[in-house]
């Protein structure tokens, strides 16, 4: 009866030991490809970038001014390239100072590009991209753009780092480049929202119904580095944070200036 016993309590032991072996071997393999599809993400976005972005080091400060009135706006973003590739593409977008340096795409949901790049391909990582409801060419009241806050410091990522003052203050310049002009905008605050109960707004009936939706975001966001008052447009830039299961980071801005015609004076 012993024997029995000890034979049926080694066979669970190796039983055990094998579901273990099989997990560590699923959860290894699970990684080894998480990371596979990272390299390879980024290997893919660093060609695309080579071959649709001039360098951008000159617009670091206000771009320089034409020699003639007739000269206008050429964006260093080559949207013909880009809209060979996906014809959603709306812009690109860029933080100095961080890793954010990505198109912006504008499709029919804001279901399909969580999970698919670019190329239509599927993809944990997406496309950055602008709130369906929104008008492609940014002319609505509040512009909201979406990205995933990747392991791997990718994608829309670095706003997490938002949710401190310093940071914050030190990398307050967003630009956005379409076809026809540079947008360049200013965070003045962030938040770490509850995304279950905090909805995004993006159509208001006029200015005053704008400017009292971002004053009550102010009155409860963490960062406010400025209440700006008379917003004609605002934008919030959201990605997941991990302060929660459900946890956004909410990062406002409003456009300080645009260029699509740089007439001289």
């Amino acid at each position: 009866m012993q024997k029995g016993t000890k034979g049926m309590q080694d066979k669970k032991r190796t039983a055990a030991i094998f579901i273990m072996i099989a997990a560590l071997t699923i959860g290894t393999c699970g990684l080894a490809t998480y990371i596979w599809n990272g390299i390879q993400e980024k290997k893919a976005h660093d060609r695309l970038t080579e071959q649709v972005v001039e360098s951008t080091e000159e617009s670091e400060e206000t771009p320089t001014e034409p020699e003639t009135e007739e000269e206008t706006y050429v964006s260093p973003i080559d949207f013909k390239i880009l809209w060979e590739q996906n014809e959603d593409v709306a812009a690109w977008i860029q933080i100095p100072g961080t890793q954010i340096n990505y198109p912006v795409v504008h499709g029919e949901d804001n279901d399909y590009y969580l999970h698919h790049d670019l190329y239509g391909n599927y993809s944990e990582y997406g496309t950055i991209f602008l709130d369906a409801r929104v008008p492609s060419d940014f002319s609505g009241h509040n512009n909201v753009l979406y990205g995933h806050h990747m392991s791997d410091g990718t994608m829309f990522a670095p706003l997490a780092q938002y949710s401190s003052r310093d940071f914050a203050e030190g990398h307050r310049t967003i630009r956005v480049f379409t076809r026809e002009k540079e947008i360049e905008l200013e965070v003045f605050a962030a938040d770490v929202v509850d995304a279950s109960s905090e909805g995004k707004r993006t159509d208001f009936a006029d200015a005053a119904a704008l400017d009292a939706y971002l004053g009550d975001k102010l009155s409860r966001c963490e960062v406010v580095l400025e209440e700006p008052s008379d917003v004609a447009q605002a934008w919030a830039f959201v990605t997941c944070s991990y302060q929660t299961n459900n946890s956004r980071t909410v990062v406002y801005a409003k456009e300080v200036e645009a260029w699509d015609s740089r007439p001289s004076e």
